[in-house]
């Protein structure tokens, strides 16, 4: 059963806000941004653990889980987290890197609130672009 919106929700995703304003954080959302919004053929490699991008990778995967976690556990409200953040995005760009990993470190339950989430992203999205499509029709 869904979470009622509360202002505790609003509280939290202000917070998700603060942490992506912070200058490490920032400097990943303008890496994603730069490296994979709008590109014709995004990077679909995986980004090794020496690489610089790494720690921005590692940014991700552990503002994504936390926010999954929360979601799953109806502690924060799914659907101001689906209209706030496009995890899908960041999950589809880290899925590579991320599954290996998994495969490295042998942990196949590595970042799986995030993947979660960012699934469940994808079918909110659809959801919501075929209710848009039904009302404009």
């Amino acid at each position: 059963m869904p979470k009622q919106l509360s202002w505790e929700d609003a509280d939290l995703l202000m917070r998700f806000d603060e942490l992506a304003a912070q200058e490490a954080t920032r400097k990943a959302i303008d890496w994603f941004r730069t490296t994979q919004l709008g590109a014709e053929a995004p990077n679909m490699h995986p980004i090794l653990r020496d690489a610089p991008e790494f720690v921005y990778v590692s940014r991700f995967i552990e503002l994504f889980e936390t926010m999954g976690t929360l979601v799953k556990y109806h502690l924060l409200n799914e659907e101001l987290v689906h209209d706030r953040w496009m995890v899908r995005s960041f999950w589809t760009f880290l899925k590579p890197t991320i599954e290996r990993e998994r495969r490295t470190i042998n942990s196949p339950t590595l970042a799986e609130n995030f993947q979660w989430l960012a699934e469940r992203n994808l079918a909110w999205s659809e959801r919501r672009a075929s209710t848009r499509r039904s009302r404009s029709a």
